[in-house]
């Protein structure tokens, strides 16, 4: 925010504008504030906390100690998301930082030394702009026929909400792990975990652990090598392995990551350096 303030010239409708409201983006205002700059700090969702605001109800988040603007030296180390939540929701209320929620970026164009920046609310000229959008993005779909259903949805909020259904989670990260876990241990509940690979390459060893120790109890059924190839409404039609597979499903989760607006940053002159194809 330093160099925020450095290139602010006071000619500027706002002097930056903030986009999203995680962790770094609430670090952002408070420094905006601290800095006496003019800013406007936007989020989509209708709540603060980034991928946080998302994790299932209890989930422990690990955070590094942080200094804070305007609050101070910050130390947690593992910590429920509903507590770390209510400390950020603490921390607006006692800074009086002012978040524009439901608010979406839609574009953002040179202007003079400066940018507009569009959203689906107006538009705002300043000479600044930081984006702290993180790598959620938007939920990578299926593409299948049948997603369209209600009973589709992208993340796990409360698996309570689930006890004595038969749910598939899709995907193979410590996300769809976690999600898994958290459904299987709910009274009742059939889980079947689908991932199209082989094996789980990239996950926390306590989650495979977990999953593995689920199944030799037989609460939760893994499909590797599978793919949901069609959603009705009371089953799935998966293929594991070259054979199709129907099972009895009264709900599905895709945690099968995000997908960041690229083009949409490219055509705004954000460079990407990718690896392996990937940015």
């Amino acid at each position: 925010m330093d160099f925020i303030k450095k290139r602010s010239t006071g000619k500027h409708e706002l002097d930056v504008v903030i986009v999203g409201c995680g962790p770094a983006g609430l670090s952002a205002g408070l420094a905006a504030m601290h800095h006496k700059l003019k800013f406007r700090l936007i989020e989509q969702e209708d709540s603060l906390g980034g991928s946080v605001y998302h994790y299932p109800r209890q989930k422990i988040a690990m955070t590094a100690p942080m200094e804070l603007a305007l609050v101070g030296k910050v130390r947690f180390g593992e910590v429920q998301k509903e507590a770390l939540l209510e400390f950020w929701q603490g921390v607006v209320s006692q800074t009086g930082l002012r978040i524009s929620f439901h608010e979406r970026m839609e574009a953002i164009e040179p202007q003079g030394d400066g940018f507009l920046v569009k959203t689906n609310r107006g538009s705002y000229k300043t000479r600044s702009v930081l984006l702290s959008i993180g790598r959620r993005g938007t939920p990578r779909k299926l593409g299948v026929p049948g997603e369209e259903r209600t009973k589709v949805v992208y993340r796990l909020i409360d698996p309570a909400q689930y006890a004595g259904q038969s749910v598939l989670v899709v995907g193979g990260g410590d996300s769809a792990l976690e999600a898994a876990i958290a459904l299987a241990e709910q009274p009742s509940t059939e889980v079947v975990l689908s991932y199209r690979s082989d094996a789980f390459s990239r996950v926390k060893a306590k989650n495979r652990q977990r999953v593995e120790g689920l199944q030799a109890e037989g609460r939760l059924r893994v499909l590797l090598s599978s793919q949901v190839r069609s959603i009705h409404e009371k089953t799935v039609d998966i293929e594991e392995r070259g054979q199709v597979v129907h099972l009895r499903n009264d709900a599905v989760i895709v945690c099968a990551g995000g997908e960041l607006p690229t083009p949409l940053l490219q055509k705004m002159g954000v460079q990407f350096e990718t690896k392996h194809g990937t940015a």
